[in-house]
């Protein structure tokens, strides 16, 4: 699973579960931190669905830090 970190400047840093890489920012137009990725021919795109799960399985993690 690709995950977009952060935007700076030119640059798009990227990550997986194991290695973090950078490619140029217009390369993933479109896409904002925090999205789950994946390469479509020359671009990155946002898996929708992905980022939704991710979202909901964080926020559950979260809340099950409240709970007793």
């Amino acid at each position: 699973m690709l995950i977009l970190e952060r935007l700076r400047d030119d640059i798009a840093v990227i990550s997986d579960e194991k290695v973090e890489f950078t490619v140029p920012a217009d390369m993933a137009a479109g896409c904002k931190e925090g999205d789950v990725i994946y390469l479509s021919g020359e671009v990155y795109v946002t898996d929708t669905a992905a980022t939704e799960m991710r979202k909901k399985e964080i926020l559950s993690l979260q809340n099950s830090l409240w709970d007793e």
